[in-house]
């Protein structure tokens, strides 16, 4: 089984790989993949945070599995403000992998900066990696 550890890994690849290819001609690309990113960010403290994760077919579960998780916690604070972010950006996943169309500039940098701020966030929530 997938353990938070192994999701935080795959949201900074995915995050990664969203901001090396975020240029002019591919901001679908970035956004596709800067979603998969946050996907595996909202696992990863999911996990953490009450030991499982968002379930089901529809990537906007995840929020609801990102509240229960705050719940009665010093996250709960802050999670309206999270859910936005997680949203927006998944809400942008199937028109920038599905629609056969470049997201718009302005759309792509918005999404772009929603998608950082959420991988900051789990960055900051969770442990600090084990030295090797």
């Amino acid at each position: 089984m997938a353990t938070w550890e192994d999701f935080r890994r795959e949201a900074r690849r995915f995050w990664d790989v969203a901001q090396t290819v975020d240029s002019p001609g591919y901001h679908s690309q970035a956004i596709s993949t800067a979603a998969h990113a946050v996907i595996a960010a909202n696992d990863a403290l999911c996990l953490f945070l009450m030991g499982e994760r968002a379930q089901g077919q529809s990537h906007l579960e995840a929020g609801n599995a990102l509240t229960r998780a705050c719940k009665g916690t010093p996250l709960e604070r802050q999670v309206a403000r999270r859910l936005r972010q997680l949203t927006e950006v998944i809400q942008q996943k199937n028109p920038s992998s599905y629609s056969g169309k470049q997201i718009d500039p302005e759309t792509a940098s918005r999404v772009m900066k929603q998608a950082a701020r959420f991988i900051e966030w789990m960055e900051e929530t969770l442990p600090a990696d084990e030295p090797e």
